[in-house]
């Protein structure tokens, strides 16, 4: 397999990254998580957290497939910094880096204010605010490779920065 694995935190750029640069795939999980064949692309981000979202019965084997293949076609790949996602990787053995915005209050603030602009809901935001305050940024505390960005950057800075974006 050719493609890398990175796990983002929420709101730093995976789907703008995704949409910009060829080698790189934006998995998402929530349409694997649920049935969203009724549902516009447009959507995703309201629905996040909804209760009447009807779970995959195929979840996480379906989410699991797409990450391979995912990876046998792009040079990085994209998944969401949730713990089930992260548990699924380390627990079918595939590497992957986890990145973690900077833990100072503007950043916060600017992450805060993406998830309100995206359309978000409370609960979804009050989950990832609680993740954002609480999720260690020591790496002796995971398994795997972690990575801290800057204050004032993005995804897109991170993965220029180490040559990994191609146009």
């Amino acid at each position: 397999m050719k493609g890398k694995v990175i796990s983002v935190f929420a709101g730093l750029g995976k789907t703008t990254v995704g949409k910009k640069y060829p080698n790189v795939c934006d998995l998402m999980s929530s349409p694997y998580r649920c049935d969203y064949s009724n549902i516009s692309t447009c959507d995703y981000e309201k629905m996040k957290y909804d209760s009447t979202r009807t779970p995959n019965r195929e979840w996480p084997n379906n989410y699991l497939k797409a990450i391979l293949a995912a990876m046998e076609n792009y040079d990085i790949v994209l998944v969401p910094s949730s713990l089930d996602v992260r548990t699924l990787l380390l627990e079918n053995n595939i590497p992957f880096l986890f990145v973690l915005p900077s833990s100072d209050s503007k950043t916060r603030e600017k992450l805060l204010q993406r998830y309100k602009d995206r359309g978000n809901n409370e609960e979804l935001i009050k989950d990832v605010m609680y993740n954002f305050d609480n999720w260690s940024r020591n790496e002796n505390d995971y398994p795997y490779p972690i990575a801290i960005l800057d204050k004032d950057d993005y995804l897109e800075d991170f993965l220029g920065e180490n040559d990994l974006l191609r146009k």
